[in-house]
């Protein structure tokens, strides 16, 4: 008897603890090595660990930004989908979290979590990482029939829901629409207006809008799926974007976090991989677009690239639910098509305007009335030809040295790369503020201008041109025109290279292919040089650096005008790209 007894309760035992043999609730914390309230909590983390049911999974994160860690990342996406505190000690519970970064509100966040914890502990919830993805934040699921053609009108009970519970998706399926009708009768209901929460059916007819409220609010700590007979169709969405702009990544982030709540499936592509850049211009050319930006969404037939139309998009996708999307197809065109049509002339205007800078313009007068004392006229032309390339190769080298330096500092932090974007912008209309003073102190007859080449620099560029045209061999002089042409170019930048640093940096951020980029820069740089060419071109039939000298101060302010018009332009463009 005693056998059949323990037998007995040994199965009373099993039965009874069965359905909880496998329960257990992940959790996962995130803490640092410099944290003080972390060792504090040390002995509230051996109590959690000691509880049979949870399985808690440590993360260390370094708030390192020169050298940032997996876990770094993955501690930022999880503070984004969360909207909680970037800061440590913290643990995420479900669709939950418990921040012990403040000393006074310890107690009260440890009893809050052993409470959500027990509350839990007869479900069996996954960490809400899992193999380096993220399964929670998961939202309650609630599906809802309606008849648009009966005047049924469900929008306050969806209203309600995604206002009252943080973690919602409401699919809402009209039944007057054939393909929605087939759907509803494979989840098993045949009236409407129908919720369906779980398992559990709620007649619309009957139950108001806080009364379902209060139902979902069961499942708002753990999320709940749609019943397994509805099947959702997915929503393809096309993402082309720069891995290392930062207003890019928040942009995929606020996405990641709307598929979180629909089906959305968005296929990512590196606008860096020269395919997909190519792919993305086919894109351009099938919806028209002529303005690039560093994001782009497509959707359907609708287009996005900003982190302030998530209302918009989240519009959009709510549009296709139930009905599903494909992805979108892309029309033809290439880089150099695109090239062509768009931007070769922007960045051929922004290049002859850094030539006839008054900096610039300045030498060319200079070098031509040094040219003056060379004794036969068909000797300037191989003289200020050489002289010509030099310049060009100088400032061409001169501007990819900047783009390094671009790239260089958006590899060691985005967040720097983007503040630095942001004072070059500002910079820009600082200085274009500037240019536009020069000009109305010009028209005002003054002959100081505020920006112009130092004095210092100035005499050092005469130097540099009297002693490149002493009276040499042609070909000697031809080849101290090369070296002058890059000396010269060298104590011009600080002049010059206020445009030509602009320019860079608002291609940089735009953040397409880096060969694009040199592409651009050689034109660039080719019509910096067309007004020394036009000039040489103009004493070689015959005008003189004088007439060539009062030609350059009857135009002299209203250079500074276009140069102080590009400038702000360039700068509110460059600004608006970075923080807004």
């Amino acid at each position: 008897m005693l056998k059949y007894g323990l037998v007995a309760a040994l199965a009373i035992i099993f039965f009874t603890f069965a359905p909880f043999a496998n329960a257990s609730v992940g959790v996962a914390y995130f803490y640092s090595n410099n944290c003080l309230m972390c060792e504090e909590i040390e002995p509230f983390i051996q109590q959690l660990q000691n509880m049979s049911f949870v399985e808690l999974e440590k993360f260390k994160v370094s708030f390192m930004p020169l050298n940032p860690t997996a876990n770094d990342s993955l501690f930022k996406n999880l503070s984004y989908l969360y909207d909680s505190p970037h800061d440590v000690p913290i643990f995420f519970v479900a669709n939950e979290w418990f921040y012990f970064g403040n000393r006074s509100s310890v107690e009260e966040e440890k009893e809050k979590l052993l409470q959500t914890l027990h509350e839990l502990s007869n479900y069996s919830i996954p960490p809400p990482v899992v193999d380096g993805k993220t399964v929670y934040p998961k939202p309650v699921c609630i599906l809802i029939f309606y008849n648009s053609s009966r005047g049924e009108d469900v929008s306050d009970v969806e209203n309600l829901l995604e206002k009252e519970i943080k973690f919602v998706r409401v699919d809402k399926l009209d039944v007057a629409a054939k393909i929605n009708r087939s759907v509803m009768k494979k989840v098993g209901v045949n009236y409407t207006p129908v919720a369906i929460i779980g398992e559990e059916h709620y007649n619309l007819s009957l139950y108001n809008a806080s009364f379902i409220v209060e139902r979902a609010k069961k499942y708002e700590k753990i999320g709940v799926d749609f019943p397994p007979t509805y099947e959702e169709r997915k929503i393809c969405a096309l993402l082309f974007y720069s891995p290392t702009c930062p207003s890019c990544i928040e942009f995929k982030r606020e996405l990641d976090a709307l598929a979180k709540l629909y089906p959305l499936e968005i296929k990512t592509y590196d606008t860096h991989v020269k395919e997909n850049y190519d792919l993305l211009l086919d894109y351009y050319a099938k919806y028209n677009i002529t303005k690039p930006h560093s994001s782009n969404l497509f959707i359907g037939d609708k287009y996005f690239y900003s982190i302030t139309q998530m209302d918009e998009i989240e519009k959009e996708v709510k549009r296709w639910v139930g009905i599903g999307l494909d992805c979108p197809t892309a029309g033809k065109t290439t880089p150099e098509e695109f090239l062509k049509k768009y931007t070769v002339f922007a960045v051929a205007f922004l290049g002859l305007v850094d030539g006839i800078n008054p900096c610039a313009f300045a030498t060319l007068i200079f070098f031509i009335a040094y040219l003056e004392r060379v004794k036969r006229r068909e000797d300037v032309l191989p003289i200020g030809l050489s002289f010509s390339l030099a310049v060009y190769m100088c400032y061409f080298l001169i501007g990819i040295g900047l783009l390094e330096l671009l790239y260089v500092v958006e590899s060691i932090s985005s967040t720097l790369g983007r503040y630095i974007y942001g004072t070059i912008g500002v910079a820009a209309i600082i200085l274009g503020i500037f240019s536009f003073y020069d000009f109305i102190l010009i028209k005002r007859g003054e002959t100081k201008a505020i920006l112009q080449l130092p004095t210092f620099l100035k005499r050092k560029r005469g130097r540099v041109l009297k002693k490149l045209t002493e009276d040499r061999k042609l070909l000697l002089l031809s080849l101290f025109a090369f070296g002058a042409g890059f000396v010269i170019s060298t104590i011009e930048l600080a002049c010059t290279g206020q445009i030509l640093f602009v320019f860079l940096a608002a291609m940089k951020s735009a953040n397409p292919p880096k060969a694009l980029i040199i592409k651009y820069l050689l034109i660039y740089d080719f019509m910096f040089i067309v007004p020394l060419l036009i000039i040489l071109s103009l004493f070689y039939i015959g005008y003189s650096s004088k007439m060539l000298a009062d030609r350059h101060k009857k135009t002299y302010g209203y250079t500074k005008l276009i140069i102080g018009t590009v400038l702000l332009v360039m700068g509110i463009y460059m600004v608006h790209r970075v923080f807004i």
